[in-house]
């Protein structure tokens, strides 16, 4: 136990991440004010206020598994997470990051802002067995004067829209809320080992001076099994009025629109409303994030607004069907035919036309990036504007 008393006291000097204001917290709806920390490469590890598991003497000799921050977007901010995987066989069993808080936190304190992360289960490197397990949550504990290890059990919950375990190749957002669900690594107070309880259960029976959580974990383990392997990725870590946001700490993708009149088609930004031909290209940055199965949107707008007959247009060759909107916009979602990602020094491109628009005064473009997040063709605030004609 003194290890991991030196370990907390070591941790909570060295994290000085400076924290920033947030309005809304890691949640797609919430509204929790929340201080949000940035997580990059360089704060995990030894010296980081985030923790490996061999980083701590206690593991010595304890295989460990992928615990690194990567460019793999996050379906918040899009800009990097935080990646926990074990492959089979016997070269790695575990893998986890911990942070450490400077101070014991009561579990009714913890419950008051219910802990909640996102996290990515990737199919094709996991065994299906292990998929709907995925990374869960750990709060390293004392509870009548006793050490344990509270866990998260996402296997048994119902994320944000209410699915229950992780699902592959998308991302979910976890509350762990009052009626959650939270095992103990060992038998303290009245709670056997391995049994599981709510938060407020633990905050009824975990009264003695010293009591509460002093850090948080995000795991990935076998589940007994050494031939299972589990890949995954998280972040938004929210806890204690916190959201630890993993990172590249590198600029979102950028992007571009660029056009040109059809030769013999009209006089295009001229104001004729014939054919312009054009593209929009975004770009990642090198080590910047990894957008995965990406498309464009693409919304149209003029002064006096635009209904589907104004204007025909066709992207990568095909033609595109303009929805209406509000503020008499019009818009389309364009994807590739096959999956493609936007990755870190890399760019993908959108061809398009457009013909009429003319007698609607100028005509602006506006083109957005989506990938995919908690749902596919999410919505990444990575945009460009052109206006088309004047």
């Amino acid at each position: 136990m003194s290890r991991l008393i030196a370990t907390l006291a070591a941790t909570a000097a060295a994290a000085t991440v400076a924290a920033v204001p947030l309005l809304g917290s890691a949640a797609p709806a919430g509204a929790t004010a929340y201080a949000i920390q940035q997580v990059t490469a360089r704060d995990l590890g030894p010296d980081g206020p985030w923790l490996r598991l061999q980083d701590s003497a206690s593991n010595d000799g304890r295989p460990a598994g992928v615990q690194q921050v990567t460019p793999f977007a996050d379906p918040a901010r899009f800009d990097g997470s935080l990646h926990l995987a074990v492959a089979g066989g016997a070269e790695a069993q575990q893998a986890q990051a911990a942070h450490y808080f400077n101070r014991r936190v009561p579990f009714g304190s913890i419950l008051s802002l219910p802990p909640s992360y996102d996290m990515y289960v990737r199919s094709w490197t996991s065994s299906p067995s292990a998929v709907a397990y995925g990374a869960n949550l750990q709060l390293p504990s004392f509870c009548q004067g006793a050490f344990t290890t509270l866990s998260f059990q996402p296997q048994r919950e119902a994320d944000a829209q209410g699915r229950t375990g992780a699902v592959a190749d998308t991302w979910r957002h976890f509350v762990a809320g009052p009626s959650s669900q939270w095992a103990t690594s060992r038998a303290v107070g009245s709670f056997a080992a391995g049994s599981s309880h709510p938060l407020s259960a633990y905050a009824a029976a975990c009264t003695a001076g010293g009591d509460g959580a002093i850090g948080v974990i995000a795991n990935v383990g076998r589940l007994g099994d050494a031939r299972e392997s589990l890949d995954t990725y998280v972040d938004n870590i929210a806890v204690n009025g916190t959201v630890h946001e993993f990172t590249t700490g590198r600029t979102p993708a950028r992007g571009r629109i660029a056009t040109t009149a059809v030769q013999g088609g009209g006089s295009g930004r001229g104001g004729s409303g014939g054919p312009l031909a054009g593209s929009v290209t975004f770009s990642s940055p090198r080590s910047g994030p990894l957008y995965t199965s990406v498309g464009t949107r693409l919304v149209f707008s003029a002064p006096r607004g635009l209904t589907p007959r104004d204007l025909t247009v066709t992207a990568n060759g095909k033609p595109v069907t303009l929805a209406a909107g509000a503020g008499g916009t019009l818009s389309a979602v364009v994807t590739p035919s096959a999956a493609v990602d936007l990755g870190p020094d890399g760019a993908y491109r959108t061809a398009f036309t457009v013909t009429g628009g003319g007698a609607r005064g100028s005509l602006t473009l506006t083109a957005e990036l989506l990938a995919q997040g908690y749902q596919p063709l999410q919505a990444t605030a990575v945009q460009a504007r052109a206006v088309l004609r004047r």
